[in-house]
Protein backbone atom coordinates (compact mmCIF):
# COMPACT_ATOMS: atom_id res chain seq x y z
CA UNK A 1 0.00 0.00 0.00
CA UNK A 2 1.14 3.48 -1.10
CA UNK A 3 2.21 5.62 1.62
CA UNK A 4 0.63 9.35 2.38
CA UNK A 5 3.54 10.70 0.52
CA UNK A 6 3.84 8.64 -2.27
CA UNK A 7 0.21 8.87 -3.06
CA UNK A 8 0.83 13.11 -2.76
CA UNK A 9 3.76 12.58 -4.83
CA UNK A 10 1.68 10.19 -7.46
CA UNK A 11 -0.79 12.76 -7.86
CA UNK A 12 1.24 15.77 -8.10
CA UNK A 13 3.49 14.40 -11.26
CA UNK A 14 -0.22 13.16 -13.35
CA UNK A 15 -0.79 17.05 -12.17
CA UNK A 16 2.78 18.14 -14.13
CA UNK A 17 2.61 16.25 -16.78
CA UNK A 18 -1.03 17.12 -17.88
CA UNK A 19 -0.06 20.82 -17.50
CA UNK A 20 3.49 21.14 -18.90
CA UNK A 21 3.07 20.93 -22.56
CA UNK A 22 6.61 20.93 -23.16
CA UNK A 23 7.70 22.13 -26.29
CA UNK A 24 10.93 21.45 -28.55
CA UNK A 25 13.24 25.20 -27.55
CA UNK A 26 11.13 25.71 -24.26
CA UNK A 27 13.92 25.74 -21.24
CA UNK A 28 12.35 24.20 -18.17
CA UNK A 29 13.77 25.13 -14.50
CA UNK A 30 13.21 23.06 -11.54
CA UNK A 31 15.07 24.16 -8.61
CA UNK A 32 14.82 20.70 -5.82
CA UNK A 33 13.89 17.67 -6.51
CA UNK A 34 10.93 15.89 -6.86
CA UNK A 35 11.89 12.30 -7.36
CA UNK A 36 9.64 11.70 -9.61
CA UNK A 37 10.86 13.76 -13.04
CA UNK A 38 10.93 10.80 -15.09
CA UNK A 39 7.26 10.72 -14.36
CA UNK A 40 6.40 14.24 -15.98
CA UNK A 41 9.33 15.13 -18.46
CA UNK A 42 9.63 13.53 -21.64
CA UNK A 43 12.41 12.10 -22.51
CA UNK A 44 12.33 13.62 -25.86
CA UNK A 45 12.85 17.23 -24.05
CA UNK A 46 15.46 15.87 -21.27
CA UNK A 47 18.08 18.50 -23.15
CA UNK A 48 15.78 21.66 -22.58
CA UNK A 49 15.56 20.34 -18.77
CA UNK A 50 17.80 22.20 -15.71
CA UNK A 51 17.69 20.86 -12.35
CA UNK A 52 18.87 23.15 -9.99
CA UNK A 53 19.95 21.45 -6.58
CA UNK A 54 21.91 22.41 -4.05
CA UNK A 55 23.34 18.44 -3.40
CA UNK A 56 24.14 15.88 -5.90
CA UNK A 57 23.69 13.25 -7.54
CA UNK A 58 24.40 14.91 -10.89
CA UNK A 59 21.43 12.43 -12.31
CA UNK A 60 20.38 14.85 -15.16
CA UNK A 61 21.95 15.89 -18.27
CA UNK A 62 21.65 19.41 -17.39
CA UNK A 63 22.77 19.58 -13.79
CA UNK A 64 23.71 23.17 -11.77
CA UNK A 65 24.57 22.84 -8.13
CA UNK A 66 23.17 25.91 -6.57
CA UNK A 67 20.75 27.17 -3.60
CA UNK A 68 17.51 28.40 -4.65
CA UNK A 69 18.13 31.77 -3.91
CA UNK A 70 21.33 32.29 -5.89
CA UNK A 71 20.78 30.96 -9.14
CA UNK A 72 23.25 30.94 -11.75
CA UNK A 73 20.80 31.71 -14.33
CA UNK A 74 20.72 34.51 -17.12
CA UNK A 75 18.31 36.80 -16.81
CA UNK A 76 14.70 35.90 -18.68
CA UNK A 77 16.39 33.42 -20.03
CA UNK A 78 13.81 30.67 -18.82
CA UNK A 79 10.50 29.66 -19.92
CA UNK A 80 9.11 27.52 -17.02
CA UNK A 81 9.92 27.31 -13.39
CA UNK A 82 8.89 24.02 -11.40
CA UNK A 83 9.07 25.05 -7.55
CA UNK A 84 8.48 21.44 -5.51
CA UNK A 85 8.14 21.91 -1.92
CA UNK A 86 11.30 24.16 -2.04
CA UNK A 87 9.84 27.26 -0.40
CA UNK A 88 9.08 25.09 2.98
CA UNK A 89 12.18 24.16 3.63
CA UNK A 90 14.34 27.80 2.71
CA UNK A 91 14.97 30.84 4.94
CA UNK A 92 14.13 33.41 2.63
CA UNK A 93 11.43 32.36 0.65
CA UNK A 94 11.18 35.65 -0.61
CA UNK A 95 14.80 36.00 -1.64
CA UNK A 96 13.81 32.70 -4.01
CA UNK A 97 10.49 34.07 -4.90
CA UNK A 98 12.84 37.22 -6.68
CA UNK A 99 15.14 34.88 -8.20
CA UNK A 100 12.51 33.00 -10.31
CA UNK A 101 11.23 36.19 -11.10
CA UNK A 102 14.87 37.69 -12.01
CA UNK A 103 15.39 34.58 -14.44
CA UNK A 104 11.55 34.03 -15.66
CA UNK A 105 11.01 35.29 -19.33
CA UNK A 106 7.99 37.67 -19.59
CA UNK A 107 4.94 35.48 -19.83
CA UNK A 108 6.97 32.56 -18.50
CA UNK A 109 4.95 29.86 -15.90
CA UNK A 110 5.59 28.57 -12.33
CA UNK A 111 4.77 25.81 -10.96
CA UNK A 112 4.72 25.91 -7.49
CA UNK A 113 3.74 22.16 -5.18
CA UNK A 114 3.21 22.96 -1.77
CA UNK A 115 1.91 21.21 1.71
CA UNK A 116 -1.20 22.64 3.02
CA UNK A 117 -0.61 23.52 6.66
CA UNK A 118 -4.36 23.11 7.80
CA UNK A 119 -4.86 19.57 6.29
CA UNK A 120 -5.78 17.45 8.87
CA UNK A 121 -3.07 14.92 8.40
CA UNK A 122 -1.09 17.39 9.83
CA UNK A 123 -3.35 18.47 12.97
CA UNK A 124 -3.58 15.24 13.95
CA UNK A 125 -0.78 13.56 16.24
CA UNK A 126 1.31 16.16 15.02
CA UNK A 127 4.55 15.27 17.20
CA UNK A 128 3.73 11.74 15.56
CA UNK A 129 4.60 13.21 12.00
CA UNK A 130 6.96 13.14 9.31
CA UNK A 131 9.77 15.78 9.85
CA UNK A 132 8.49 17.83 6.71
CA UNK A 133 5.19 17.83 8.22
CA UNK A 134 6.92 20.06 11.24
CA UNK A 135 8.13 22.72 8.64
CA UNK A 136 6.76 26.29 8.42
CA UNK A 137 4.75 25.66 5.96
CA UNK A 138 2.92 28.49 3.87
CA UNK A 139 -1.02 28.78 3.42
CA UNK A 140 -2.06 29.17 -0.48
CA UNK A 141 -3.44 32.50 -0.24
CA UNK A 142 -0.34 33.96 1.49
CA UNK A 143 1.91 32.77 -1.68
CA UNK A 144 -0.47 34.09 -3.98
CA UNK A 145 -0.09 37.83 -2.54
CA UNK A 146 3.73 37.23 -2.49
CA UNK A 147 3.54 36.46 -6.22
CA UNK A 148 0.81 39.44 -7.04
CA UNK A 149 3.92 41.77 -5.54
CA UNK A 150 6.02 40.43 -7.96
CA UNK A 151 3.85 41.02 -11.04
CA UNK A 152 2.89 37.68 -11.39
CA UNK A 153 -0.68 36.26 -12.26
CA UNK A 154 -1.20 33.41 -10.01
CA UNK A 155 -4.08 30.87 -9.10
CA UNK A 156 -4.70 28.27 -6.95
CA UNK A 157 -4.70 25.70 -9.60
CA UNK A 158 -5.44 22.15 -7.55
CA UNK A 159 -5.94 21.23 -3.99
CA UNK A 160 -5.08 17.55 -3.43
CA UNK A 161 -7.56 15.88 -1.35
CA UNK A 162 -6.23 13.85 1.42
CA UNK A 163 -9.37 11.72 1.88
CA UNK A 164 -8.48 10.09 -1.67
CA UNK A 165 -11.08 12.09 -3.64
CA UNK A 166 -10.74 13.72 -6.70
CA UNK A 167 -8.53 17.14 -6.78
CA UNK A 168 -9.99 20.02 -6.72
CA UNK A 169 -9.45 22.15 -9.60
CA UNK A 170 -9.68 26.12 -9.81
CA UNK A 171 -12.19 25.81 -6.50
CA UNK A 172 -14.36 28.66 -7.10
CA UNK A 173 -17.70 27.57 -4.96
CA UNK A 174 -17.85 28.34 -1.37
CA UNK A 175 -17.75 24.49 -0.72
CA UNK A 176 -15.22 24.03 -2.98
CA UNK A 177 -13.07 26.35 -0.92
CA UNK A 178 -13.82 24.83 2.02
CA UNK A 179 -12.34 21.30 1.00
CA UNK A 180 -9.48 23.33 -0.92
CA UNK A 181 -8.93 24.49 2.39
CA UNK A 182 -8.33 20.92 4.16
CA UNK A 183 -6.59 19.38 1.43
CA UNK A 184 -3.39 17.29 1.28
CA UNK A 185 -1.33 19.64 -0.56
CA UNK A 186 -1.94 22.18 -3.75
CA UNK A 187 -0.41 23.47 -7.29
CA UNK A 188 -0.02 27.05 -7.31
CA UNK A 189 0.12 28.51 -11.55
CA UNK A 190 1.74 31.77 -11.96
CA UNK A 191 2.49 34.00 -14.92
CA UNK A 192 5.16 36.53 -15.15
CA UNK A 193 3.77 39.88 -16.18
CA UNK A 194 5.75 42.75 -18.04
CA UNK A 195 4.14 45.83 -16.92
CA UNK A 196 6.42 48.36 -18.98
CA UNK A 197 5.72 51.80 -18.00
CA UNK A 198 5.66 53.87 -21.30
CA UNK A 199 7.22 57.72 -20.90
CA UNK A 200 4.34 60.37 -21.92
CA UNK A 201 5.57 63.82 -22.17
CA UNK A 202 2.28 66.35 -21.13
CA UNK A 203 0.91 68.55 -23.41
CA UNK A 204 0.59 71.81 -21.25
CA UNK A 205 -2.61 73.67 -22.48
CA UNK A 206 -2.09 77.60 -22.36
CA UNK A 207 -3.51 79.17 -19.34
CA UNK A 208 -6.33 81.02 -21.10
CA UNK A 209 -7.49 77.95 -22.41
CA UNK A 210 -7.79 76.34 -19.11
CA UNK A 211 -9.25 79.48 -17.85
CA UNK A 212 -12.92 81.00 -18.66
CA UNK A 213 -13.53 83.96 -17.04
CA UNK A 214 -11.18 87.52 -17.39
CA UNK A 215 -7.23 86.87 -15.85
CA UNK A 216 -6.43 88.88 -13.75
CA UNK A 217 -3.23 90.00 -13.42
CA UNK A 218 -0.74 90.31 -9.97
CA UNK A 219 -0.07 93.73 -9.39
CA UNK A 220 2.86 93.01 -7.04
CA UNK A 221 4.08 90.78 -10.19
CA UNK A 222 3.61 93.84 -12.53
CA UNK A 223 5.49 95.85 -10.09
CA UNK A 224 8.36 93.62 -10.28
CA UNK A 225 8.40 93.27 -14.02
CA UNK A 226 8.26 97.53 -14.27
CA UNK A 227 11.19 98.02 -11.94
CA UNK A 228 14.46 99.58 -13.36
CA UNK A 229 17.03 96.82 -13.51
CA UNK A 230 20.77 97.57 -13.00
Amino acid sequence: MASLGQTLQNRESVYLRSTLNLTYQQKTLQIGRLGSESHYIDPDFIGDFVLADNKGPRSFPTFVQATAGALPVATESIDTVILPHVLEFVSDRHQVLREVARVLKPQGRLLILGLNPWSPRRLMRFSRQPSFWRSPLILAHHLLDWLSILNFDADLEVAFSSLGGKEIRNPETALEEIKASLSLGYAIKAIKRDYRLIPIEPQWSPLKQLVSGPLIESPQLNRQSEAPHD
